[in-house]
């Protein structure tokens, strides 16, 4: 998928966050957007993948926007989970919403989680809980990948899958990682925008 920002500003309350941001993406781009604690970054990924709108600026998209979600997957820390619904029924009904590139049992075995399938959601550990998020996001069929922070909660086992598992499921898909400059988060972004610096 390619995205072009033309003159992007975002403004919360009385002043904006960042301004006059212009980019161009291109398909299969690897984008690793770094930058501090409230530098604005995470609000930016939300704003490329549609989830917020920007209050300056345009997006342009090659897909329709009213299917735009179809084309999409978003992982943040601060996405929540249906925390009574077993892991399987997690998995499925978000495969109803968005065909996954897998099967449901392949899907809960390749997030390496496939021994806590009846397990409620709110029994697993932040951990877990990130895999999840990570898994579904990263299995979906869609064109482009959107991940805030993904090693949150991640230990470095999980670190490893992780990397590994960006890899083996990142083929012609555009990917844009928002990072504290974690080198873990980082570590297959072939582009790094410094989001400090603008």
């Amino acid at each position: 998928m390619q995205i072009e920002l033309e003159d992007i500003g975002k403004k919360f309350g009385r002043g904006f966050i960042f301004r006059h941001l212009n980019k161009q993406i291109e398909s299969g781009s690897r984008l690793g957007i770094v930058g501090s604690n409230g530098s604005g970054k995470s609000t930016l990924l939300q704003i490329i993948a549609g989830l917020q709108i920007a209050s300056e600026g345009l997006i342009h998209r090659q897909v329709e926007e009213k299917i735009l979600y179809k084309h999409i997957s978003f992982c943040s820390p601060a996405l929540g989970l249906y925390e009574d619904f077993t892991l399987q029924e997690h998995v499925r009904f978000y495969s109803d919403l968005k065909p996954l590139s897998v099967s449901i049992d392949e899907c809960m075995e390749l997030m390496q989680l496939e021994n806590h399938r009846d397990k409620k959601i709110k029994h697993f550990s932040s951990g877990m809980k990130q895999r999840v998020k990570l898994g579904l996001a990263i299995y979906a069929k869609t064109d482009a990948l959107f991940l805030d922070e993904p090693c949150s909660h991640l230990d470095k086992k999980s670190e490893e899958w992780y990397a590994n598992t960006l890899v083996k499921c990142s083929a012609e898909r555009t990917i844009i990682v928002a990072s504290n400059d974690n080198d873990s988060e980082l570590l297959h972004m072939t582009e790094r925008w410094n989001f400090n610096l603008i």
